[in-house]
């Protein structure tokens, strides 16, 4: 991974108060985001979600809504992925988009009440 993808993932953290995990392994690519529920609350809540693609994917990226519940996945088509770096750089976009939906949501009040009703999400 550059220092500008680094650079990158860091300064997204920081802005978007959501952590971010890159990981460019041998056979695939994979972004892991956390993004925290804003309550008063003892039990910080998160909704995860996990990016997944690789070089000889043509672009097509597993979208895993709750990687603890694995059979709510999408695919989506991206176009040409040639690096990590640019895979990265998209996902970074995906999850500015995520992010105002889980904040509507949370203000909607849709999303889980307790760290228990995390598996029904």
């Amino acid at each position: 991974m550059f220092r500008k993808t680094e650079d990158m993932l860091k300064k997204f953290e920081q802005e978007h108060e959501v952590y971010v995990e890159a990981r460019d392994q041998k056979s695939y690519w994979e972004v892991t985001a956390k993004m925290p529920r804003k309550i008063d609350s003892l039990h910080r809540i998160h909704r995860t979600k996990q990016y997944i693609s690789g070089r000889e994917q043509e672009g097509n990226v597993l979208i895993i809504q709750n990687p603890e519940v694995f059979e709510s996945y999408t695919i989506e088509q991206w176009g040409g992925l040639a690096t990590f770096d640019d895979f990265v750089a998209r996902t970074l976009e995906a999850l500015k988009e995520d992010i105002v939906e889980y904040e509507t949501d949370c203000k909607a009040g849709d999303e889980v009440q307790s760290p228990t009703d995390l598996r029904a999400v």
